[in-house]
């Protein structure tokens, strides 16, 4: 694939087939990667992977993924340690998706910081179950925004520690927000909210 290094903004959209934008063997040095500021990627039914495992996007600030159905999760936790820049994470109607965050295999559990991000937003993501299942610590010291709509399955953000000292609320539908005190315990209530309001 030969792409000019003076990319800033990658969109792909509307392709059917496609089952990787990089290939593994996509070489991680490659100054795409680094300075890539934003990829949106939508209506690829077919994608499977959105980035190479131990892909690095050090400048990425805004990724935003809709309507991806095959999608099992978004990123490695390896990528997710470089996205230092990250400012606005939207992902939507990835119908497969279990986790945002994948924890890579034999790696410790250590901190992940988003040190930048601001505003999160995961809508129509019927079987997502957490941001993260593994046991990392996840700091959020710039978090202000986080929405979760249409996200049925989802019973807990991450079975570690979440540092997110400036979210105050979750906005679950429009003119609806919601806080519990932290963010596991909120979204474990709306869990129990959902679950009780079916049986009923």
């Amino acid at each position: 694939m030969k792409i000019s290094k003076q990319v800033r903004n990658l969109w792909v959209n509307e392709s059917e087939k496609l089952e990787h934008i990089w290939q593994e063997e996509f070489p991680l040095d490659h100054p795409l990667l680094q300075d890539l500021e934003g990829l949106f990627v939508s209506a690829c039914p077919s994608l499977i992977t959105l980035v190479p495992s131990s892909a690095s996007f050090t400048n990425l600030t805004y990724l935003e993924v809709d309507n991806c159905k095959e999608l099992l999760y978004l990123i490695t936790s390896s990528t997710a340690k470089s996205l230092v820049q990250l400012k606005r994470l939207e992902i939507s109607n990835c119908e497969k998706m279990l986790d945002i965050v994948k924890i890579d295999e034999e790696e410790a559990a250590e901190s992940i910081i988003f040190k930048n991000l601001e505003d999160m937003e995961f809508t129509s993501m019927s079987s997502l179950g957490s941001f993260c299942y593994g046991k990392q610590t996840f700091i959020f010291p710039s978090l202000l925004h986080l929405t979760v709509r249409g996200c049925s399955q989802m019973e807990i953000f991450s079975s570690g520690i979440i540092v997110a000292p400036h979210l105050t609320e979750i906005r679950v539908g429009v003119g609806n927000k919601q806080w519990k005190g932290d963010l596991n315990t909120t979204i474990q209530q709306l869990f129990i909210e959902k679950v009780h309001n079916v049986i009923v």
